[in-house]
C-alpha cells in the first residue's frame, strides 16, 4: 500500500509540474507576443545590485530606449548605446568611451535590455510558482534556468509578470557568484517617436572625451 501510494503520489508531482511549465509557456508566450510588436520601447527602471559581501544594496535609476537589436541605455555615471553591431560605454565623469562588438558581449555573457522583456524566448526552462501581489498588482511569478547551466553566469532568473497587462515589472537576475542584481520597471511606452541616431554615439559631439576599441 505504502508503495502503491508512493508511485501515485510520484506521478502527481510529475502531472502538476508539467501543467505549471504549460501555464508559464502560455503566459510567456502572450508577453513574447505583445511585446514584439512595439515598433520601439521605452522605460525606466530602478535597478538594485546585492553581493555575498554584506554591504549595503546599490541601488540607482536609468532609462533605456529599445528598438530592434538597437538600445540605449542612461544611467546616472554611463550611457551604453548599441546600434545593432557596436556597444559604445561613455563614462561621464571619466570622459572615456568604450567601443566593442556586439558578438563579443554574448560571448561573455551579456544580457541587454531588449532580452531582459523575452529572455525566456532562448536557452531557458521555465516553471510557474504561483499568483502573487506585487506593488498592489495582480502578477504572475515565474522562473527561469538556463538549460546550459554549466556554461551560464547564474544560475536563476525571477519574473514578475503584470497579469492584466502581459508585462514584464520585475526581474531578478541571480549569479552564481552571489552577486543579484534587480530591475525594477517603473514605466512603460511604447511606440513613440524615436529616431536611430540616438543609439549611436556621436564623437563629434564629445570631443573632450577619449576614445577606445576593445
Amino acid at each position: 500500500m505504502k508503495k502503491s501510494i508512493g508511485i501515485l503520489m510520484a506521478v502527481l508531482f510529475v502531472g502538476t509540474a508539467i501543467g505549471q511549465d504549460q501555464k508559464a509557456k502560455e503566459i510567456l508566450d502572450k508577453v513574447s507576443s505583445k511585446t514584439n510588436a512595439y515598433e520601439n520601447i521605452a522605460i525606466s527602471f530602478e535597478l538594485r545590485i546585492t553581493g555575498q559581501d554584506g554591504n549595503a544594496p546599490i541601488t540607482e535609476s536609468g532609462k533605456a530606449s529599445l528598438k530592434g537589436d538597437k538600445y540605449k541605455i542612461e544611467l546616472e555615471d554611463q550611457d551604453i548605446y548599441c546600434d545593432g553591431e557596436t556597444i559604445t560605454t561613455h563614462l561621464k565623469e571619466d570622459q572615456e568611451c568604450f567601443t566593442s562588438s556586439v558578438a563579443d558581449s554574448k560571448e561573455e555573457g551579456m544580457v541587454s535590455p531588449s532580452e531582459i522583456l523575452t529572455i525566456w524566448e532562448d536557452g531557458y526552462k521555465y516553471k510557474y510558482i504561483q499568483e502573487t501581489t506585487y506593488k498592489g498588482k495582480a502578477v504572475h511569478h515565474i522562473n527561469l534556468f538556463p538549460k546550459d547551466a554549466k556554461s551560464s553566469k547564474f544560475f536563476a532568473i525571477i519574473l514578475k509578470i503584470d497579469k492584466e497587462k502581459n508585462e514584464v515589472v520585475s526581474v531578478l537576475v541571480k549569479g552564481k557568484d552571489g552577486m543579484n542584481m534587480k530591475y525594477i520597471l517603473t514605466s512603460f511606452k511604447k511606440n513613440i517617436e524615436m529616431s536611430d541616431s540616438l543609439f549611436e554615439f556621436d564623437r563629434a559631439k564629445h570631443p573632450e572625451v577619449e576614445c577606445y576599441d576593445e
